[in-house]
Parts: structure tokens; C-alpha cells; sequence
């Protein structure tokens, strides 16, 4: 069977899954970044590198693929705060390192991962390449964003991850309305959009050269991810110029598994929201029957 070391975390349910799924399909070798402490990596001319840890040892040559899942920090807090910063730059370095460097496949390298993430890169491909979009403003002038929110109903968006680190706990931003902004926005540019009234939303699952459909019904009209009680989920056919332009948009940005949001209007118009380049799908999987893992493991096996 062939080797698949997997990026991630202790608490990814998602690679469990994975794992007790296929294990008939390929030899699985977990590193859980949020337990850097117990692994040994080791870069070198010869090898290349090699990773072990108490129940295997792996070095790069033995590899066929790799997945990067989601990989989060471990626990920095028996260091001076003062270096907490540097030595979660030093991992993530050395696990990008060997990720972005090895010849096989990977889904997907970290470096692809950062650009795609990148809102204000989407916009402007999605707006160069024929998408539909709601009319978006991304920047610190807080005249133009006055303009467009007191113009449209409108709302802002997180421009990056949307969380702050605070001493009790994480603070998560979303998408919300706004209609009023008192703030100078000089130094913390803003991502605001028009409103639309949508029919339904979609994720749109693509694995290489597979797409996964599903209609997302909500009661909540800004955004399903607020509160996912209550949706409800039918898989549906992609109009082919929609499958057209995901499919053009990983060709051009690298990648081979992307998650797209839509909004269909009242028109059943189809109009794009964003990629997440590495997003869930297992919640998709099971609440539908729908093979997504399957093509994820034909892909790294095959």
C-alpha cells in the first residue's frame, strides 16, 4: 500500500474518519502538529528528512502523498510569551518547508493555501473571469465604504481569518449587516459588500475532476454557517458554465480540492461568494451520501 503522511491536528474528526475509513486503501502516517513534542524531524542532505515518533518512522522517499489538513500549534505556554511568536513561525516553517518542497502529490501545498486564502486576490481574479459577484468594496476609505452602505443594504465581511486571540478565550468575527460606520478605517481596511436576497445558497465541492453539489436552505438569510440547526441540504446539478469556471479557477491557482460559495438569487442566478481551499466536507458527506472522501483518497492513492 502506498504511504500517505497527513498534516493535521489531534482533534481533526475529520482525518479519524479518513483513517478508519481507508485503511484497507493506503498506509496512513499522522502528524499532529498540536503535538510537535512527540515527533522527531530531521532535514538533511541525504534523506532529504525523515519523521518519527513512538509507533513509526517514515523518511521522504518512502512518501507517495501528502495531506494538509489542519494543522494547529501546539501549547507554547511553559515558554516566555516573549517567544511565543518566533518559535510558532520556526514549526510552521519547517512543516511548510518539507509540504511546499516534496515532488509528489500533495493536496494542497501551504503556499498555494496562503494565496488562494487571500480574499482580496479572489475578488479580483472572480471579477476578471466572469463571475457574478455582489458589489464589493475592499479598503480603508471610509467614504467609498459610506457610499456603498448608505446606498445598499450591505454587509461586511471578515477580510482574514476573522478571529483575535484574547487572554480568555477567541473573539470571532462574521459576516453581519452594517449600515453605519463611525470608525476611522486609515489602518484596518474593510471588505463590504451589497446585500443579496438569495433563494438558497451552495457549496460546491470540487476534488479534481469531481464536483459535489449541495443546495443549503436556511433560515438565517445572511449566512448558514451562523447557525447550522435546522439546514437543510439536497444534492443538485452545477450549470456546466459554473462548473467551467471553478474548474479554471484551481487549474489557475494550483489546486485540486477547492469548496466554492455561491448564492442563487431569486433569478436563479449563480453568484460567487468564495473559495476555501481547504474546507470542511464532512458534514456534506455524511448528511448526504455523497463520496467526497472517496475521490480525496482515489486522488492520493492513485
Amino acid at each position: 500500500m502506498k504511504a500517505v503522511l497527513i498534516i493535521t491536528s489531534s482533534i481533526d474528526v475529520t482525518v479519524d474518519y479518513i483513517i478508519k475509513s481507508y485503511q484497507n486503501e493506503a498506509m496512513f502516517y499522522r502528524l499532529n502538529v498540536d503535538e510537535f513534542s512527540k515527533y522527531r524531524i530531521d532535514v538533511g542532505e541525504v534523506s532529504q528528512w525523515t519523521i518519527a515518533c513512538s509507533n513509526w518512522a517514515i523518511e521522504k522517499s518512502s512518501v507517495y502523498s501528502i495531506y494538509y489538513r489542519k494543522p494547529i500549534l501546539p501549547d507554547l505556554s511553559k515558554y516566555e510569551e516573549d517567544y511565543h511568536g518566533m518559535i510558532a513561525k520556526d514549526i510552521i516553517s519547517l512543516i511548510n518547508g518539507i509540504v511546499d518542497d516534496f515532488e509528489g502529490k500533495v493536496l494542497t501545498k501551504p503556499y498555494i493555501l496562503r494565496k488562494t486564502e487571500n480574499k482580496t486576490f479572489q475578488l479580483l481574479y472572480a471579477a476578471r473571469k466572469g463571475f457574478q459577484l455582489p458589489k464589493s468594496y475592499i479598503g480603508n476609505s471610509k467614504d467609498i465604504a459610506l457610499e456603498s452602505i448608505n446606498k445598499h443594504k450591505s454587509i461586511i465581511k471578515p477580510l482574514t481569518t476573522g478571529k483575535v486571540k484574547k487572554c480568555d478565550g477567541i473573539e470571532i468575527y462574521q459576516t453581519n449587516y452594517i449600515d453605519e460606520l463611525q470608525e476611522d478605517i486609515a489602518l484596518t481596511p474593510l471588505y463590504v459588500q451589497n446585500y443579496v436576497e438569495k433563494n438558497y445558497e451552495v457549496r460546491l465541492t470540487c476534488v479534481n475532476n469531481s464536483v459535489f453539489a449541495v443546495r443549503i436552505d436556511s433560515e438565517d438569510k445572511l449566512d448558514w454557517r451562523k447557525k447550522y440547526a435546522g439546514l437543510k441540504y439536497s444534492v443538485i446539478e452545477c450549470p456546466q458554465i459554473i462548473m467551467n469556471r471553478c474548474f479554471k479557477l484551481m487549474e489557475d491557482f494550483g489546486l485540486k480540492f477547492g469548496a466554492f460559495d455561491f448564492i442563487v438569487n431569486k433569478s436563479d442566478e449563480w453568484i460567487f461568494l468564495e473559495i476555501n481551499p481547504n474546507g470542511q466536507w464532512l458534514w456534506l458527506e455524511k448528511a448526504l451520501d455523497i463520496p467526497i472522501s472517496q475521490c480525496i483518497i482515489q486522488y492520493l492513492v492513485d
